[in-house]
């Protein structure tokens, strides 16, 4: 959870702790759907971002930077990032993962990626 530590530290945001449960309900999630972006709230889950992207560190920055809060690209602490990382993102004006991602009502997250698709559960 590296990346999600470093990234929200840089927008001045709290960390989140990396729960168990919520790895495993993001497990279930992206297994389910099977290559296929379908979204399922386990118990226990609040909030859930999924995205493309294959199962390394690498593809997981572009996912959660470029794919996820690149959606509001003037957050401070982007810093002008997404210039690159939004490269291969279509938005359509979507702010939704992003708005997850950063809200201050979360405190733990849990993410996990299965055929092609990253899932990350909050709570």
């Amino acid at each position: 959870m590296g990346i999600v530590d470093e990234w929200r530290a840089k927008l001045g945001l709290s960390k989140l702790e990396c729960d168990s449960k919520l790895e495993s309900n993001a497990m279930d999630t992206v297994t389910e759907g099977n290559g296929k972006m379908v979204h399922k709230l386990n118990p226990g889950t609040y909030g859930q971002v999924l995205a493309p992207g294959d199962a390394d560190l690498k593809s997981f920055l572009h996912v959660f930077v470029g794919g996820w809060l690149c959606e509001m690209p003037n957050l401070p602490g982007l810093d002008g990032i997404c210039n690159d990382m939004s490269h291969g993102w279509s938005y359509e004006g979507q702010t939704g993962h992003a708005e997850i991602l950063t809200s201050p009502n979360y405190s733990k997250i849990g993410c996990e990626q299965y055929e092609g698709i990253w899932g990350c559960d909050l709570a």
